[in-house]
């Protein structure tokens, strides 16, 4: 499992944008928008990082950085 901070991940409404948002391409996500920045959680490969990256880009998530 990897972890990345997440940028204005604010509340519930958001963290649900984030996994519908990534379900098709990377399966179930976790979000936990208690703790500032976000963390989220999900099993992938390298390879896909930056394609994560672009979604979450492109939802107005930006990843902070890779923990």
């Amino acid at each position: 499992m990897r972890k990345f901070e997440l940028d204005n991940v604010n509340c519930g409404n958001c963290a649900n944008l984030i996994k519908n948002g990534l379900k098709d391409e990377f399966g179930d996500v976790e979000v936990d928008f208690s703790v500032k920045p976000a963390i989220l959680t999900l099993d992938i490969k390298d390879e896909k990082i930056e394609v994560l990256k672009e979604s979450l880009k492109d939802l107005n998530f930006p990843v902070l950085r890779a923990l």
